[in-house]
């Protein structure tokens, strides 16, 4: 099965190569997988800067783009951080009820792969009692929610005396504008790699 991350990835490496067809001595594509046949191009370092210009200006192009998909994102994470408002007074009040301790810590180091984690996107009548057994049980009560664009990401662990961690998450959309600048700094950080890569080579071979 492809990884649709990946096949994204491909499908945006595919594009900047369109977008500068021509322009270069190499792909983008060609670059990343097979740096080293293009050590010995005189321009290529310089050709590297303006590519990592060029990538630059794709992403900003689709950003340009994105007008109605960053005000459905929006939209739905409202609605998410609405719901972790909601939770968050929930959680707070079987907490006090069952004169547990709540902490708010900057991180808490655990096997994240070992948590069973229940994700939410909508407030459910059973929801109540559930939190009520989960607070029941725990040693403590972890509040791990954290702010993005101003919005609330409602994220609560819940360890016990088994060293077993149970969580609550809300299911938060993932902003387009920002999943484009991650990928572009990925990606020119992969162009800095493959010139890092070069002035290696090139040094062992004393050029």
């Amino acid at each position: 099965m492809v990884d649709p991350v990946e096949e994204q990835i491909d499908f945006m490496i595919d594009e900047i190569d369109a977008s500068i067809a021509g322009k270069y001595a190499f792909r983008f594509r060609d670059i990343l997988e097979h740096p080293l046949d293009f050590k010995d191009s005189p321009t290529l370092m310089l050709d590297l800067e303006k590519l990592k210009a060029d990538i630059a200006k794709y992403f900003d192009s689709r950003k340009d783009a994105l007008g109605d998909a960053v005000k459905s994102y929006e939209k739905d994470a409202k609605v998410s951080s609405k719901l972790a408002d909601d939770i968050t007074d929930m959680v707070e009040s079987k907490v006090k009820s069952n004169k547990k301790a709540m902490i708010h810590p900057l991180t808490y180091a655990r096997r994240e792969e070992q948590d069973e984690i229940i994700f939410l996107d909508k407030m459910e009548d059973t929801l109540d009692g559930a939190i009520d057994a989960l607070v029941k049980n725990c040693l403590f009560v972890v509040d791990a929610s954290v702010e993005i664009d101003n919005f609330k990401v409602g994220r609560w662990l819940f360890p016990d005396q088994q060293g077993k961690n149970r969580a609550v998450f809300v299911s938060f959309p993932i902003n387009p504008a920002g999943a484009l600048d991650i990928a572009k700094d990925q990606m020119i950080v992969a162009v800095d790699a493959v010139k890092a890569e070069i002035s290696t080579q090139l040094a062992l071979e004393g050029k």
